[in-house]
């Protein structure tokens, strides 16, 4: 999602990067979880309006309500939400997930700016759509939340290397080249 004023621009310089991770996040959950459902990717502009149609959490729960709670939805914001109990810049619930898109200075070579992406954006992501898939596979929430928080700290305190993908979705070291990055989903394929 995108500002008015901005969402050209963010088309021109992140949508390729996008549109590739939602294909990637298709077969992620599909391979390391057999979970089939449709990815799509697209762009919501925000228009500025009244007081209460200011973007925020709760815009964002009326628009997955408006477009089917049924349906998983995922935005990338530009901003935080003031509330989550996750500490990714993020908010999931029930078939729905919004992180804060982080994006890198306007000359950043095509390379660095996946490499930004996927280490600043694809690991909250994964973080997120784990709580999701594993309510999805009838764990409740409580041991969801605490054991993706456990592994997501054990990533972060660099005890636990993050999953690395090329852009044919191939595992590779974190000194490759490499397009997406992911928790370490044997940790989560355990429970």
């Amino acid at each position: 999602m995108a500002k008015d004023q901005e969402w050209q621009t963010r088309r021109n310089e992140d949508w390729d990067y996008v549109h590739s991770m939602s294909r990637f996040y298709h077969w992620w959950i599909r391979r390391h979880f057999h979970i089939d459902f449709n990815v799509d990717a697209d762009i919501l502009p925000v228009i500025p309006g009244k007081i209460f149609d200011r973007m925020s959490l709760d815009y964002l729960l009326r628009d997955h309500a408006q477009r089917g709670k049924g349906i998983y939805h995922f935005y990338l914001a530009y901003f935080s939400p003031f509330w989550t109990d996750c500490q990714t810049e993020g908010y999931s619930s029930e078939n729905f997930g919004m992180v804060y898109w982080k994006r890198p200075s306007a000359d950043t070579s095509q390379s660095e700016r996946a490499r930004f992406f996927a280490d600043n954006n694809c690991t909250k992501i994964s973080h997120l759509l784990s709580h999701e898939v594993m309510r999805m596979k009838g764990k409740n929430r409580k041991e969801y939340l605490d054991f993706v928080h456990d592994l997501w700290h054990r990533h972060i305190g660099n005890t636990l290397d993050y999953n690395y993908y090329n852009d044919r979705f191939v595992r590779v070291s974190q000194s490759s080249l490499y397009r997406f990055a992911t928790l370490d989903t044997s940790q989560i394929s355990s429970v």
